[in-house]
């Protein structure tokens, strides 16, 4: 078992590698991860936060192969991170922020961008480096001032300037609070541990975490965006379901939350939530339609351990859902691009995606390896 799934974390490394744009000087995309690679060679750019957890991935499957190459890829992927905080003197308002896409991106969301943040504090706890944890404070210290609404919840997206192309909108729903944020929260409990400073996690952030449960999450133990205005489930969901298994890491957002006040409601929320997910499993083992729910959902019960009373998941259905993740690895696609990623989503066999496949390394080499520093509480 440790040998099958320790060959699936080494084959999702290597593909992570190819989907890296080459570090080379001349390359405005140099470190850049892709988001999506298809069978015809076709690839969607990432954005932050796929190079982010790439890194966390990198990081953690170097220290368990020793494979030099993953490492020059965390630094390399480090360096395009790099790129995208603002420290442009001529705009104030947004000094620390991370750019969504390239270093002329004028816009980001402040999900995303907390995740290349998340990566900072990484790469600090990696190299001892302190660039890395001041970059994090000064994209925190934006976060706090810019990006959060009247209830404390972050906005779905931030305009840092003007847009450069004038018929181009991103999709920005600030009439909405996105129920991804709660994975935000893993970065300030993260910030705190890596700088015993306690105010990473203080009043805003409990009041976070609290809103989590009392708004976003629904009676049926899932977490849902809802409108501003209303607090009610919008009609049409702008991202069409996207976060249901795959919560974002808010479940264990709440974990960190648990362990800062030690509050059982917290506890109880992952709970709900998995409990949701679990009756959701089929007999394929799948939670949803995307892969991504699976590393997720068996990394929060890897780290909760016995904080939480969960005998519907049990070992087999654990063990189901893991032989999903692996069917889900291509390994007969049309060219080398795709090879040892992860499709996103079985029933569509023809891309790999670096959402899925970053989460399922981090989890692989934690389970199979025993480094637990990523993606953790």
């Amino acid at each position: 078992m440790n040998k099958e799934g320790l060959d699936v974390a080494k084959k999702l490394a290597d593909w992570l590698c190819r989907a890296q744009n080459p570090m080379i000087e001349m390359n405005g995309d140099a470190g850049r991860l892709h988001f999506t690679v298809d069978e015809y060679g076709r690839i969607f750019p990432g954005s932050q936060w796929n190079s982010a957890f790439a890194i966390m991935g990198w990081l953690g499957a170097f220290r368990a192969f020793g494979d030099e190459r993953y490492l020059e890829s965390a630094m390399g992927a480090a360096r395009y991170l790099k790129s995208l905080q603002v420290f442009n003197p001529f705009m104030k308002n947004h000094y620390g922020a991370i750019r969504e896409m390239t270093s002329q991106t004028t816009w980001c969301y402040p999900r995303d961008s907390i995740s290349a943040g998340w990566a900072f504090i990484e790469l600090y706890r990696f190299t001892n480096d302190k660039e890395w944890i001041e970059r994090a404070k000064l994209f925190a210290d934006w976060f706090l001032r810019e990006a959060l609404d009247e209830d404390g919840w972050p906005y779905w997206g931030v305009i840092l300037e003007d847009l450069m192309e004038k018929k181009y909108r991103p999709q920005i729903c600030n009439d909405v609070q996105g129920c991804f944020h709660g994975g935000s929260m893993n970065f300030f409990y993260q910030l705190a541990q890596a700088t015993n400073e306690n105010k990473w996690t203080g009043e805003f952030y409990i009041r976070m975490a609290d809103y989590f449960v009392e708004y976003i999450q629904q009676k049926d133990g899932f977490f849902r965006s809802i409108e501003r205005k209303t607090r009610k489930i919008p009609e049409n969901d702008p991202q069409r379901g996207l976060h249901r298994a795959n919560d974002d890491l808010g479940a264990l957002g709440l974990l960190g939350a648990y362990k800062v006040t030690g509050h059982n409601k917290y506890l109880k929320a992952i709970e709900k939530f998995l409990t949701a997910v679990f009756a959701n499993q089929n007999d394929r083992g799948m939670f949803d339609n995307s892969v991504a729910g699976i590393p997720v959902v068996l990394n929060i019960i890897h780290e909760a351990g016995d904080l939480v009373k969960l005998s519907f998941a049990s070992d087999d259905a654990c063990a189901k859902a893991l032989q999903a993740l692996y069917r889900a690895q291509e390994l007969c696609g049309r060219n080398l691009g795709t090879y040892g990623g992860i499709l996103e989503e079985p029933h569509i066999h023809n891309y790999v995606c670096t959402r899925s496949s970053c989460y399922s390394l981090i989890y692989l080499i934690k389970k199979y390896s025993g480094i637990k520093d990523y993606l953790s509480v």
